[in-house]
C-alpha cells in the first residue's frame, strides 16, 4: 500500500468479531439465523473490499469538485454516481435495513463494520447512505402503511435519498425554539412552512427524489420540544401508484461553503414559500422529538464511527509513510557520520506518536463494536431482564461513542499530520482531507458538551442511577476475575485505581450540587465524559488482552517455546505478533492514555469554579 492510499486494520476487526465479542450468539436467534460466522466473515471481507476498491478512489476527486447549485438543485461530483448505484445494488448502503423493504436485514454490528470501511473511504458519500436509512427507519417505525409503501423500498434502493431536518437559524442545539409550522388539512396531512438549516445531504442529483423528515409545530401546540411533531416532507410529491407527482414547494436556498466533507452538500431549505408544501405526520401530534430521537441516537453512534473510521485511516496511512520515509540516522548512532539513513519509524518520537494513534484507534473500535453488539443483543433478548440490560448499556454508552470517539478520532488524525510533517499539510496526502472532514464530527448530532450533559443529566441519574451502577459492577467483575492473572494482574490493579477515581468523582458530584448547584456539576461534565469513556474503553481492551494472552499461551505450547521474542517466533508468526501487539497497546492505553483523561478532571477535584465567576 502507498501512503497516498487509504485502508483499515482488517486483522483487528477480525479479532474483535471472531475472537472477542460473542457474535456467534446472533445466528442462534431467529432474527439473525442467516448470518452465521462464515456468512458474516464473507460479508465483512466483501464490504471492506468494495469500500477500498470502489469508493476510496472517489475520495479526493469528490472533495476537490465539491457540490454546486444549478437551476435551484444540488449537483454532486459525477464520480460519486457509479459507487452510489453499486452500493445500493450490492446492498452495502442498506446492510442493516429491514429485509421486508429490500435491505439485507443484517445485525447492526455488521452494518457498523461496513460503515467504518465506507466512512474511511469517502465520508461524504457514506453520509447519504446513513441519513437515508435513518429517515426510512423513522417511516418504518412511525408511518402509516401508505407512507411505508410509498417511500421505504425506494429509499433502501437508493432511488430516494433522505434527510433529518431539525435545526433552524434561531434554533440549533435548542431544538425546542423551532418555529417551522404545520397546519392540518385533514387525513394526517399538514401544510408546512418554515426554514431549516445545516441539513446534511439536503439535496442532490443522486436519486429521483429527496425525502425530508421535518420537525414542525402544529398551530396551537405548546412551546418547547413538547409541541413538536414529525412529518415526511418530500421534495416532490409521490402519487398513490408510486410515480412522482408535482413539486412540493421545497426550495434549496443555498449550500454551505464549509471546511470539510465537500462531497456532501449542507443545505438551507425553505418549506412552503408559495404556501403549497405538504407534510404527512409520523406518529402522534406532539411526539415528534421522541420519534426523532430514534434517528438521532442511531446517528450519534454512527457519528462516532467517523472518529474511528478517519482516525483508523489516518493511522494506517501514517504507519505506511513512517516506513517509506527515510530521514536521519538511528539516534543511538547519531554521532557516526557513516551511519546509514533509516526510515523514520525507527525514531523514538515517531514510535510514540504511532502507539498513541494505534492504541486510541483500537480503543474506539472496541467501544463502538461492543455498543453495537448490545443493540443486536437487545433485539434477540429472550427475557425482559436481558433486553433491559442491553438497552441500559446502549443508553449509557451512546454519548460516550459519540462524544469520546469523535474527539479522539480528530486527535489521532492530528497526530498523523505531525508524523508526516509538511507533506501532511498538503493535498498530496490523505491526512489533510481527513482532518478537515473529521472536525465536524464533534459538532454533529449534538456537540461533545451536549453529549456530556446528556450523560450526567440523563443517563447517569436514569432509574436511580442503575445504568452507572451496572457499568461499575461489570468493571468490578472483570477485576475480581483477573486480578491474579499472571501476565495482566498488575495492569488490572492499575485499572482498579481508575475505577475508584471514577466512583469517587461520581459520588462527589452530589456535594458539588449542594455547594455550586447544577452549574458546578455541568462545568466539568465534558472532562468527566472523556474520563469515563476512556475507563470504559480500557475495560474493553483489558477483555481483549485476556483473550490475546490465552492465544499467545496456546501458540507457545504448540511451538514448544517459553519466550516468543527470544525464540524469534514473532518475526515469523503473524498471529503471535498481533496478540503480542494487542497486549502492548492495551498496557499503553491503561498506563499512559487513561491518566491523560483523568488529568482533565483536575479542576473539578480542586473545586476550581473560576470559569463560573470570572467576568469575560
Amino acid at each position: 500500500m502507498s501512503s497516498r492510499e487509504l485502508t483499515l486494520d482488517q486483522r483487528d476487526i477480525s479479532f474483535v468479531i471472531r475472537e472477542w465479542l460473542p457474535i456467534g450468539q446472533l445466528s442462534e436467534s431467529e432474527k439473525f439465523a442467516d448470518f452465521d460466522e462464515e456468512t458474516l466473515d464473507l460479508m465483512v471481507q466483501e464490504g471492506i473490499r468494495f469500500a477500498i476498491e470502489v469508493v476510496a478512489p472517489t475520495r479526493s476527486e469528490s472533495d476537490r469538485e465539491g457540490c454546486r447549485m444549478e437551476d435551484g438543485r444540488v449537483k454532486v461530483s459525477k464520480c460519486l454516481r457509479k459507487p452510489y448505484q453499486q452500493a445500493y445494488e450490492l446492498g452495502w448502503a442498506s446492510v442493516s435495513a429491514s429485509s421486508e423493504y429490500g435491505g439485507m436485514g443484517a445485525p447492526a454490528t455488521l452494518g457498523l463494520i461496513v460503515n467504518e470501511a465506507l466512512s474511511g473511504a469517502n465520508l461524504g458519500l457514506c453520509m447519504f447512505f446513513g441519513l437515508t436509512s435513518g429517515a426510512a427507519k423513522l417511516i418504518e417505525t412511525f408511518g402509516s402503511n401508505a407512507l411505508k409503501e410509498k417511500y421505504i423500498t425506494k429509499m433502501f434502493q437508493g432511488k430516494f435519498t433522505g434527510t433529518m431536518c431539525l435545526s433552524e437559524p434561531q434554533a440549533g442545539s435548542d431544538v425546542g425554539a423551532g418555529t417551522t409550522s404545520a397546519e392540518s388539512v385533514g387525513g394526517g396531512v399538514y401544510k408546512i412552512k418554515g426554514t431549516k438549516c445545516w441539513i446534511s445531504s439536503g439535496d442532490s442529483d443522486l436519486g429521483e427524489n429527496v425525502v425530508h423528515t421535518v420537525l414542525a409545530r402544529i398551530k396551537g401546540a405548546p412551546e418547547g420540544t413538547k409541541g413538536l411533531s414529525l412529518f415526511v416532507v418530500p421534495h416532490t410529491r409521490v402519487n398513490d401508484d408510486g410515480s412522482l407527482g408535482k413539486w412540493n414547494d421545497v426550495t434549496v436556498a443555498s449550500i454551505e461553503d464549509k471546511m470539510g466533507i465537500h462531497s456532501s452538500p449542507t443545505a438551507v431549505l425553505n418549506f412552503g414559500e408559495n404556501e403549497d408544501c405538504y407534510g404527512w405526520i409520523l406518529g402522534s401530534e406532539g411526539k415528534g422529538m421522541s420519534a426523532m430521537f430514534q434517528m438521532m441516537n442511531g446517528a450519534r453512534i454512527y457519528t462516532g464511527i467517523i472518529g474511528l473510521a478517519l482516525g483508523g485511516a489516518a493511522y494506517e496511512n501514517t504507519k505506511t509513510y513512517a516506513y517509506e520515509r527515510v530521514q536521519g540516522t538511528n539516534i543511538s548512532k547519531i554521532s557516526d557520520p557513516e551511519a546509514p539513513r533509516v526510515s523514520i519509524v525507527e525514531h523514538p518520537a515517531v514510535r510514540l506518536n504511532l502507539i498513541n494513534m494505534k492504541a486510541r484507534v483500537e480503543a474506539m473500535r472496541a467501544l463502538l463494536y461492543y455498543t453495537s453488539l448490545q443493540f443486536d443483543l437487545e433485539q434477540i433478548a429472550k427475557t425482559d431482564d436481558e433486553q433491559q440490560m442491553a438497552q441500559n448499556m446502549v443508553d449509557l454508552l451512546t454519548p460516550m461513542c459519540k462524544g469520546w470517539c469523535t474527539e479522539v478520532g480528530q486527535e489521532v488524525v492530528q497526530i498523523g499530520i505531525q508524523v508526516l510533517g509538511g507533506v501532511g499539510y498538503t493535498r498530496d496526502f490523505p491526512l489533510e482531507q481527513l482532518y478537515r472532514d473529521a472536525r465536524i464530527s464533534t459538532i454533529y448530532e449534538g456537540t461533545t458538551d451536549i453529549q456530556a450533559l446528556d450523560l450526567i443529566g440523563r443517563k447517569m441519574v436514569q432509574n436511580g442511577g442503575i445504568l452507572f451502577q451496572q457499568l461499575m459492577e461489570q468493571f468490578s467483575q472483570l477485576i475480581e476475575k483477573h486480578k491474579e492473572h499472571p501476565a495482566l494482574g498488575k495492569l488490572f490493579k492499575t485499572f482498579e485505581g481508575y475505577c475508584e477515581t471514577l466512583y469517587e468523582t461520581s459520588m462527589g458530584s452530589q456535594e458539588v450540587l449542594k455547594t455550586r448547584g447544577m452549574e458546578g456539576v455541568a462545568l466539568y461534565a465534558t472532562p468527566f465524559l472523556m474520563f469515563i469513556s476512556s475507563v470504559t474503553a480500557g475495560w474493553l481492551l483489558l477483555q481483549q488482552a485476556v483473550v490475546a494472552t490465552g492465544k499467545l499461551d496456546g501458540i507457545k505450547e504448540e511451538k514448544g517455546v517459553d519466550d516468543l521474542e527470544v525464540s524469534g517466533l514473532l518475526e515469523e508468526n503473524e498471529n503471535a505478533l498481533f496478540y503480542a501487539n494487542k497486549l502492548k497497546t492495551t498496557r499503553y492505553f491503561v498506563e499512559v492514555i487513561i491518566p491523560q483523561f483523568d488529568a482533565l478532571l483536575v479542576g473539578g477535584k480542586k473545586q476550581n469554579y473560576d470559569a463560573l465567576d470570572i467576568v469575560f
